[in-house]
């Protein structure tokens, strides 16, 4: 029979995925598939979960949300496993399963792991780490992982919007220099987003025209403003009305440089990210991700 290695992060979102992997493993099973679960735990590196990799599996299936399937698609390519990945969307937003079409229905997702359609998607690398879907710096960094499980699982998206609006008034302007393959940007900045996607952290239609197989990534570098301004931008991005505004440098790029000599936080797909300088570029079609037919 063919092999899947499942791995699940028993407490992303609501934590109800732990309690149907019979469901899962009953539905692989009857499509002649043997499931090998792998439980995420702290006290266990991830690179674990690929020790038997070269035991005929045919593909990995990750459950969780995008910090759990950026964490794993980083180990895959740091050890160089080019198997195709299935997605169970069990976090808070699920921003690239959004941006593919994945359903949260489990059944759903038992179909599209053994009967969908693969696309070829890029993948970002900053320093030594890779990112499926944001890498970003500045306010609104640590939002997600600041963010209480409970508030999560209550409200949803809304208590990133919550976090992001109590965030605001504490935050100071941090001088940054962007440098891509054709321009330089040296300005106080807020926030500053690298996506993949069209979305990050519950933040629909960051980047509306986004690809996520041109091998390019969209930036998005916001200004220091007053807080009414930025209160305003906010609203904007919240509704997806961003772009366009004269506080805000949009452009897309394959690689990107990014300095700071202050003290900024960073984070990739929610977790905490690396220190500045950061190299960032795209990885064109490199990970192999089944999508709905």
């Amino acid at each position: 029979m063919k092999k899947i290695k499942l791995i699940y992060n028993p407490k992303s979102g609501d934590a109800s995925f732990k309690n149907k992997l019979d469901l899962v493993i009953s539905r692989f099973q009857s499509e002649g598939y043997v499931t090998v679960p792998f439980r995420i735990s702290n006290d266990i590196h991830i690179d674990s979960a690929f020790e038997d990799i070269q035991q005929d599996y045919d593909r990995i299936c990750v459950s969780g949300g995008d910090g759990t399937v950026s964490s794993v698609a980083d180990a895959m390519a740091r050890l160089g496993i080019k198997l195709p990945m299935g997605i169970f969307p069990a976090g808070t937003s699920n921003d690239l399963a959004a941006h593919l079409g994945i359903p949260k229905d489990i059944k759903s997702c038992c179909d599209i792991i053994t009967k969908g359609s693969i696309k070829d998607i890029d993948l970002g690398r900053v320093n030594d780490s890779h990112f499926i879907n944001v890498c970003s710096a500045g306010l609104l960094t640590e939002v997600a992982y600041k963010t209480e499980t409970n508030m999560k699982n209550a409200l949803g998206q809304i208590a990133y919007y919550i976090k992001g609006i109590e965030e605001i008034p504490k935050y100071s302007p941090i001088k940054m220099r962007l440098v891509s393959e054709d321009r330089v940007i040296e300005d106080n900045m807020l926030l500053l987003l690298i996506l993949n996607g069209s979305s990050a952290g519950g933040f629909n239609k960051l980047a509306p025209d986004a690809v996520i197989d041109d091998g390019r990534m969209n930036v998005i570098a916001i200004k220091a403003a007053n807080i009414s301004n930025t209160l305003s931008l906010f609203l904007k991005i919240i509704r997806g009305e961003h772009i366009g505004d004269p506080n805000i440098y949009y452009f897309s790029a394959n690689k990107l440089t990014v300095e700071c000599n202050q003290l900024c936080g960073t984070d990739i797909d929610g977790e905490k990210g690396p220190s500045f300088p950061l190299d960032i570029e795209v990885l064109h079609k490199y990970l192999k991700v089944f999508v709905p037919s």
